[in-house]
């Protein structure tokens, strides 16, 4: 059974809600493994520093490779072909990791950039032992080969100078993370799971989860028009999320949306104290690093003290894990839990 969403309060409504959270987890016997060919990298990669992914393979596009026992699995780079049940993933991104969880598997190995407790409880719990295969920007290629996996799963965007080295370790298939937005990471948990052979597995997670985000939703009142900005701050950074991101794509769906302008393709963009006073959040969700950040030099000028979400006293500190790197669905709930519990539940 998938653990409920914690949080330290949650509203009745939420409360509720949160009881639908469930995941069968048990072992699903597996037959066969590996796949036999993968396609050299094609088109240019949906990736920048900042740049939001491009539109790449959208919702259903794998969907008529449900059940098959060999599966072409379209993706960002290519095309990938797999036959049989993969067994030895190795997940080069952490919302790869919540896909492979969401339909009772685990990985063997992990770009968790050398540090395992980035890889949120819920998901730790359910994956037990693996290897380290370094950082998920250059994840290790002698560590990944080592494993002997027959599935990989890598960033298009930051994986695409690798592509072919890891395709001839194993079939890869590869979809934006880094930069995707909310519906992008949706899409390919998906897509993952057609490439596993676990469709019928990921349709009832993904409709657990529907559920759970407009259960949530009904904790916003229809008539709150207040605007939230979520950053991430760190001691010489201070990042927003505009609407194209993840992040603010969640709080979207509950009907919060970001202060910040949809004009440009960034998935991030680097704001002054100026910048984020003319912005003028309501509220803010702010996930920092440990130690001083800049937002702690921030406090100490007037200015800051001119941005709404401080006069109102609507400024939350959130875990970064969760809100940025995670990117899966159970940190999209948890996402959505966390800002109403703040805004509305106490």
């Amino acid at each position: 059974m998938f653990p409920p969403v914690k949080a330290s309060t949650v509203t009745a409504k939420a409360r509720r809600c949160l009881a639908v959270l469930t995941l069968t987890a048990a072992a699903v016997a597996l037959s066969g493994c590996g796949g036999s060919s993968s396609s050299p990298a094609t088109g240019a990669a949906p990736n920048a520093d900042r740049a939001a992914a491009a539109a790449g393979v959208g919702s259903g596009v794998n969907d008529d490779q449900c059940g098959k026992q060999t599966r072409t699995i379209k993706h960002d780079l290519g095309t990938t072909t797999i036959t049989g049940n993969p067994t030895r993933v190795v997940a080069l991104e952490y919302s790869f990791v919540d896909a492979l969880v969401s339909v009772g598997m685990a990985p063997v190995g992990i770009a968790d950039d050398d540090k395992a407790d980035r890889i949120i409880p819920g998901l730790r719990s359910k994956i037990g032992d693996y290897k380290s295969v370094g950082l998920r920007a250059t994840p290790n290629i002698q560590v990944i080969t080592a494993l002997k996996p027959d599935l990989i799963l890598a960033e298009s965007g930051r994986h695409k100078a690798i592509y072919d080295q890891l395709s001839k370790i194993a079939p890869t298939v590869a979809y934006p993370s880094l930069n995707g937005n909310y519906q992008q990471v949706v899409d390919s948990e998906m897509s993952t799971a057609i490439a596993l052979n676990k469709c019928d597995q990921m349709k009832t997670r993904l409709a657990d989860h529907e559920k759970i985000l407009a259960d949530l939703k009904t904790n916003v009142p229809a008539d709150d028009k207040r605007k939230a900005l979520f950053v991430v701050t760190s001691e010489k950074g201070f990042t927003g999320y505009p609407p194209k991101s993840y992040t603010a794509g969640v709080l979207s769906l509950l009907g919060i949306q970001s202060p910040l302008a949809d004009e440009t393709g960034d998935a991030s963009v680097s704001l002054t104290l100026e910048t984020l006073v003319s912005t003028k959040p309501d509220a803010m969700f702010i996930a920092g690093q440990n130690g001083k950040t800049l937002a702690d030099t921030w406090e100490k000028s007037p200015l800051w003290k001119q941005v709404p979400a401080i006069q109102n006293n609507a400024s939350y500190q959130v875990d970064q894990n969760i809100w940025s790197r995670s990117r899966g669905l159970l940190a999209s709930e948890l996402i959505a839990q966390q800002a109403i519990e703040n805004l509305y539940g106490k």
